[in-house]
């Protein structure tokens, strides 16, 4: 069941990992009047998870602490798993402006990883959207956004399939805003009640609208993998994932 309120899932006195529900956000912002994540809880922040997105986030709780959990970033060692469930229409509309040809790999694949992969760049109204970047002349150079020179990467691990809708588990080492919602929109498979990326279908609506409850967005960031700074042992921290009850 999603809660509704941040939590306390894990804590030392090096880092705790907390639990930020969907809605709210997880910095300051200039639309935000208070109440983030960091509001609520007093540490520095490692990462950021969407305002509609809802999950585990990690918090380091000293300098020593800080400095390790980005060396690891940098390193690609510090892994965030996610669950996120999808409607599997193929859109019955033209692709979404802006988009790129998508990649050509197949979805029924039992060869997994799959890695979507690409720049990004800022899109729409207020440049509040973001889309893949593929060929870097298409688009001016100053809006490309490289990660440390490269493509930033987003792996599906696993699909589960349903009626009307799948399941994809997916794992970034590093993220972009709105990464797993743009590259899973881009290969045509919106998440449910995504209100910047999804498609705007009648049938794909159908699904969306009778699937969360309150229209939260169906993506979850369920898991944390990293080396604890003290002990030098690898950790994993989770919640279950959604499923295709998205519960």
């Amino acid at each position: 069941m999603i809660l509704d309120s941040p939590s306390v899932i894990e804590e030392n006195s090096d880092y705790a990992v907390v639990f930020k529900p969907s809605k709210m956000h997880s910095v300051p912002l200039k639309e935000s009047k208070g109440g983030t994540l960091v509001d609520w809880y007093e540490g520095q922040l490692m990462h950021r998870l969407d305002y509609e997105t809802h999950g585990l986030v990690l918090f380091a709780k000293n300098q020593k602490s800080y400095e390790f959990f980005k060396a690891l970033q940098d390193r690609g060692e510090f892994v965030k798993e996610y669950s996120a469930a999808c409607t599997a229409l193929c859109p019955d509309t033209d692709p979404q402006a802006g988009f790129p040809p998508p990649p050509s790999y197949s979805l029924s694949t039992t060869h997994y990883p799959l890695t979507m992969m690409s720049y990004f760049r800022p899109y729409g109204p207020g440049r509040k959207l973001v889309r893949p970047v593929i060929d870097v002349s298409s688009v001016p150079n100053k809006e490309v956004v490289k990660d440390k020179g490269g493509f930033y990467r987003t792996e599906i691990t696993q699909i589960q399939h349903g009626e009307g809708k799948d399941l994809f588990m997916v794992r970034i080492k590093r993220g972009f805003r709105h990464q797993i919602r743009c590259h899973l929109a881009w290969i045509g498979r919106p998440i449910i009640d995504d209100p910047l990326y999804g498609h705007n279908s009648s049938a794909i609506s159908s699904i969306i609208s009778s699937s969360v409850p309150n229209k939260s967005l169906a993506l979850r960031a369920n898991a944390l993998f990293f080396i604890d700074p003290s002990t030098g042992e690898n950790r994993e921290i989770s919640i279950n994932p959604l499923n295709l009850t998205v519960q």
